[in-house]
């Protein structure tokens, strides 16, 4: 049924896969939490409390930091485009990701916002090949997403501190911000997909 579903919506399979294993961890996540709390054992939960107290390295902190940015730049392009161009798109993900740590360690904060806002602004504008619809696209791209991080993190922003969360922690504690985003995203395709297949049988209707 999965299978099926994918081909239908024209996704690439392993783009697929990366979703379902997303929500395949949150589940388990709530599952071994519920398991944990009715066994007697609620210090065992995974909880941000105990994951800032994981302890990773440089290097691994930074290839997850890495990760968390390309999943970022994938949450907000594939809300403007189609999933099926998920994988041309990686290398201007790769691009936006190098650009951004150049930026990152030679300006601040307000700088590398900027640019990010720039990049998705001027990315869909020529990937779309230069039409000026699709920088309203980006547009409305980006305050989707900046909402729904403000949606996720507003609670957490209370109980903990951010700060003291290192990568590691920070993109466990962001898989419901990255499934929401991914809901959203289906949902558009779904939408397109049906849309799509309406415009055709009316179009086939009236040549008939």
């Amino acid at each position: 049924m999965m299978k099926k579903f994918i081909k239908w919506l024209g996704v690439n399979e392993k783009i697929a896969k990366v979703a379902v294993w997303l929500l395949i961890i949150m589940v388990f996540l709530i599952v071994t939490n519920t398991m944990l709390e009715s066994i007697g054992f609620p210090y065992y939960k995974i909880t941000i409390d105990n994951l800032v107290k994981i302890d990773t390295n440089k290097i691994l902190n930074s290839v997850i930091s890495w990760i968390m940015c390309i999943l970022n730049f994938y949450s907000i392009i594939l809300i403007v485009f189609r999933v099926n161009e998920a994988k041309k798109v990686f290398k201007y993900s790769i691009l936006y990701l190098i650009l951004l740590i150049i930026i990152k360690a030679l300006t601040n904060y307000v700088i590398s916002q900027i640019f990010i806002f720039a990049y998705i602004i001027i990315f869909c504008y020529l990937y779309s090949n230069k039409n000026w619809k699709y920088i309203l696209y980006g547009f409305f791209s980006l305050i989707i997403n900046t909402i729904i991080q403000f949606v996720c993190y507003y609670y957490k922003i209370k109980l903990i501190d951010i700060s003291a969360l290192n990568y590691a922690t920070k993109i466990i504690q962001s898989l419901d911000y990255f499934i929401i985003m991914a809901i959203i995203i289906l949902v558009k395709e779904v939408y397109l997909k049906k849309r799509g297949e309406k415009a055709c049988g009316t179009h086939q209707a009236g040549s008939g």
